[in-house]
Order: C-alpha cells, then sequence, then structure tokens
C-alpha cells in the first residue's frame, strides 16, 4: 500500500469535516436566538428589543427572545453577553451608556468596549427626548433653574444610575445653569419613569413615546426636549439647546455580538437587522415612537461609534466627570 493510499482514510475524514463545518455555517440560526436587554422591561430598550427580534426572527425561522438584564448602568447585562458563546445566537441592545460612556466613566469595567464586543450594527436615533416634570413643580424651565438655585439640592432628578444617559444630562443641565439638582438613580427607564409620575422625584428625562400619554392627561408637564430643534409634536416646548443646557449626546440604540463571532455570521445578521428595519411594521414603530432607523453597514456604525466616544469625552471633560468604581452591583472584572 502506498503512502497516498494510507493517507486517503485520513483525507476522507478531513473533507467530511471541513464540509460539516461548512454545512453548519451555512444553517445558521438553527436554534432560538438570545437578546439582551441592558435595561428593565417596559423601557425603550425593551420595546426595540422585542420588536426587532420579532422581526428578525420571522424573516430567518427562528424565535428570538429577550432576556431582560437591568442595572449597574448596563454593565450586568453587557457583561452577560461578552461573556456569551461567540456563536451568534446571544446578541445585546443596547444605547450609547454600554460602550461610548461607560467606559470614560469607571475606571474599571467587567468587559472591554473595544475588545469584547462585535458590532452587528445600529437599530435607531432619538432626535427628541424630553425632560418632564411632576405637576406639582413650576411651569418651566428657567423658573425650575430658579428654584433649584435659590433651595440647593432641593429638585431632584431621576436618573437610570450613576454614568446613565439621563446622568449626564442632569449633570450638564446643573453646569450649564449653576444649580444644585440631586440625582436620584433607578434600574432603568420604566422605574424612572414612575418615579416622577408618583411625586417621588421632581424631574425625570424620559423617551417622547413614554411620557406623551402622561404629558397629554396633566399629570406630567413637559419642559424641555433634548437637542438643538423643537420637536414638531410640541412645538412650543423650548429645547435644551435654545435654552443653553444641551450635551450634545443624542441617544442610539445598536445591536452587538460578542467579539469573535464569525465574520460570516455577523454580516448575516447586520442583513437581516437591515432588512427588519427597512419593514413597514419598523417603520411604524419607529414614527409612533419618534425615533428614526439607521440601517446601514458594520463598518459605517463602527466609525460613527468611535465619532461619538471622542465627542462624549470632550462633553466629559467640560463637566468635569472623572472615572470612579463602578457601581457596587456590577460584575466583578475577570482580567
Amino acid at each position: 500500500m502506498t503512502v497516498f493510499t494510507k493517507a486517503l482514510p485520513a483525507l476522507a475524514l478531513s473533507l467530511l469535516a471541513a464540509f460539516a463545518g461548512g454545512a453548519g455555517a451555512d444553517t445558521f440560526p438553527s436554534k432560538p436566538i438570545r437578546i439582551i436587554a441592558s435595561t428593565s422591561p417596559g423601557g425603550m430598550t425593551d420595546l426595540l428589543a422585542r420588536t426587532v427580534g420579532k422581526l428578525m426572527g420571522d424573516s430567518l425561522g427562528q424565535s428570538v427572545v429577550v432576556d431582560n438584564r437591568p442595572g449597574a448602568g448596563t454593565l450586568i447585562g453587557m457583561t452577560a453577553c461578552a461573556r456569551a458563546p461567540a456563536d451568534g445566537y446571544t446578541l445585546c441592545l443596547t444605547d450609547n451608556q454600554s460602550l461610548v460612556y461607560n467606559p470614560l466613566l469607571f475606571s474599571r469595567l467587567p468587559y472591554d468596549a473595544k475588545a469584547d464586543f462585535a458590532a452587528v450594527g445600529a437599530v435607531v436615533s432619538s432626535p427628541n427626548d424630553v425632560i418632564v416634570a411632576h405637576p406639582s413643580m413650576p411651569g418651566s424651565f428657567r423658573e425650575l433653574m430658579a428654584l433649584a438655585k435659590a433651595k440647593p439640592e432641593t429638585v431632584s432628578f431621576a436618573t437610570w444610575g450613576p454614568g446613565s444617559i439621563p446622568a449626564i444630562y442632569q449633570a450638564w443641565i446643573t453646569r450649564q445653569n449653576g444649580v444644585q439638582l440631586t440625582a436620584v438613580p433607578y434600574k432603568g427607564a420604566a422605574p424612572s419613569f414612575m418615579a416622577v409620575n408618583s411625586g417621588e422625584v421632581n424631574l425625570a428625562y424620559s423617551s417622547m413615546a413614554l411620557a406623551r400619554p402622561a404629558v397629554d392627561a396633566g399629570n406630567l408637564r413637559l419642559i424641555a426636549v433634548t437637542g438643538s430643534r423643537r420637536s414638531p409634536a410640541y412645538p412650543n416646548v423650548p429645547s435644551l439647546g435654545e435654552l443653553n443646557s444641551d450635551p450634545g449626546m443624542g441617544t442610539v440604540w445598536a445591536l452587538y455580538a460578542p467579539a469573535k463571532t464569525p465574520p460570516a455570521v455577523l454580516a448575516q445578521l447586520n442583513a437581516e437587522l437591515n432588512k427588519a428595519l427597512a419593514t413597514p411594521t419598523f417603520q411604524a414603530f419607529a414614527r409612533q415612537n419618534y425615533l428614526e432607523p439607521m440601517t446601514g453597514s458594520r463598518e459605517q456604525f463602527t466609525s460613527q461609534l468611535a465619532e461619538a466616544q471622542a465627542h462624549a469625552a470632550r462633553t466629559f471633560q467640560a463637566i468635569g466627570i472623572k472615572p470612579t468604581d463602578a457601581p457596587a452591583d456590577a460584575p466583578a472584572p475577570t482580567r
């Protein structure tokens, strides 16, 4: 028997393994996909995860389940995502806070924002969020700032924990107006909104979609919208930009996967995400919630992410925010 003949069984096995591996990649997904939402149920991150997940699942022929992991300024959910198998079956949906702000806010994270995640793609941006007040408070932004200046630390502002987007707005408004607003942390958008609705706190940052029913019913007062321009939905309400109180951060939600997820799987997920965002169902959802879909390639979003990080670094320097220890409920770093 020649050497070549002896090598045939091994060669056959090698080819069979290669074929099987290729077949496995071609059949992704072959089981349900999980999307970790880094905030509590009921908030916009949760609603986006469920809406996008359903549309992608319908197209892929697999169910997509949402796993809510709130707390520690999104660190709990994002750490779970970073430590999941990099096979495309665990994804995470979050806003700017997780990978843009947290690396600037905390001296040591349980994940590496650049090394532990692969972008699937941007989902939506929010051109106008809102600042709402309990009806017991003065009727305008300037009147509220006058009260806060006259009585330091008596006006409270609900956040989603240290370093969250509402906390950044609270810090910027405090700086720009020379006042002291007391930040009160909650585990996500829904709990903080319920707190201002009940009068437990005086002010809160919210999505317009979440706040509008309460505002229109008179249960909350809308005192400003974020951004540089007024919202068409409330043309008589000033923007924080015209009040010299907007940090220009904005909110962008995106879908990520653990690092080292196969490129072919990431490309497929990006294509499915873009397909979902273009559907009439999602377009209607976005309009209803005052959001703008952000279709595009993974490379485009990665570039946008870098620009957002640079802007955030400049803003934090202006505010005087310096890295601190991560929240007490954050997972322990493994490095």
